[in-house]
């Protein structure tokens, strides 16, 4: 009987656990590209779409290109910052993998002390975390993107 109770309750909580996250004010930040273009939350009237990564994730390495050319051809105006917190990455690693994806330099982001990942994560970090955002409100958060979340992100921006 008590599995039967959890498996009826588990959407549930699943359900409401990422309806509290969107719920939630965005963290304000501010960063720079590793072009030395900087990025302020506040000042952003926009909305904007953040990807967590780092250069060894392997789906990151699918979705990263896939990501930069949906937002290319179909919101080119919309920010899209590629920010990585893995203090092991360098700003070399990061460039090197920027080359190997074809994805301009001018949209990744170095999180060296990881305090803007840690604003946006509570406990452990997933990756890739795609987020969308506009004012003080979340538009959408996916653990990584396909087809389905990429029709999403068309409905929300």
């Amino acid at each position: 009987m008590q599995k039967i109770t959890i498996m009826l309750f588990l959407p549930i909580f699943l359900f409401l656990s990422v309806e509290s996250t969107l719920a939630q004010t965005p963290p304000k930040f501010w960063i720079r590209s590793l072009e030395g273009k900087r990025f302020d939350s506040r000042k952003e009237k926009s909305p904007f779409v953040i990807s967590f990564f780092f250069v060894n994730c392997v789906p990151c390495i699918k979705e990263i290109p896939d990501l930069y050319n949906f937002m290319n051809s179909n919101f080119p105006k919309i920010p899209l910052l590629f920010i990585d917190p893995i203090k092991e990455d360098s700003k070399k690693d990061i460039q090197r993998f920027s080359e190997k994806l074809k994805v301009p330099l001018s949209y990744f982001y170095k999180d060296s002390l990881g305090t803007i990942s840690k604003k946006f994560f509570k406990g452990k970090m997933s990756f890739p975390t795609i987020v969308g955002i506009k004012g003080k409100e979340y538009l959408f958060r996916f653990n990584g993107i396909d087809q389905r979340q990429l029709e999403k992100i068309k409905l929300k921006l």
